[in-house]
């Protein structure tokens, strides 16, 4: 289920190139390599959530920004091969991807939060 502002584009392929912002997923206990990217244009924002697993299994993904969820999907990973899906969206300052797989969730944002310290 996807917002009627998001372009949806799967690929097999990574689709990772140099951008000033992307990070990838903590791994301790999710079973996949995951990634996200986020490139701005002047009035869109490109996002890029990639997933990579040892083992073939099915993958949630739910993409949001400022808690507003802009794509929501489910996709059977192959072993050993990337999967990205590409969405553009109007220009966002950060998204998050929330990734569920084999009973593990993981949640990566770009860019990261950043926490101020407290006023003294």
């Amino acid at each position: 289920m996807l917002s009627s502002a998001a372009t949806v584009l799967l690929a097999s392929a990574s689709l990772f190139a140099a951008a000033p912002a992307q990070a990838a997923a903590p791994q301790a206990d999710f079973p996949c390599s995951v990634g996200l990217q986020k490139v701005d244009r002047a009035a869109t924002s490109e996002i890029t959530v990639s997933v990579q697993c040892q083992e073939t299994q099915t993958v949630g993904a739910r993409i949001t920004a400022s808690g507003v969820e802009l794509a929501s999907l489910q996709q059977t990973v192959q072993a050993d091969i990337r999967q990205s899906v590409t969405i553009t969206v109007p220009r966002v300052p950060q998204v998050c991807a929330t990734l569920l797989a084999n009973g593990q969730t993981t949640t990566i944002c770009v860019p990261a939060a950043v926490r101020l310290p407290a006023p003294a």
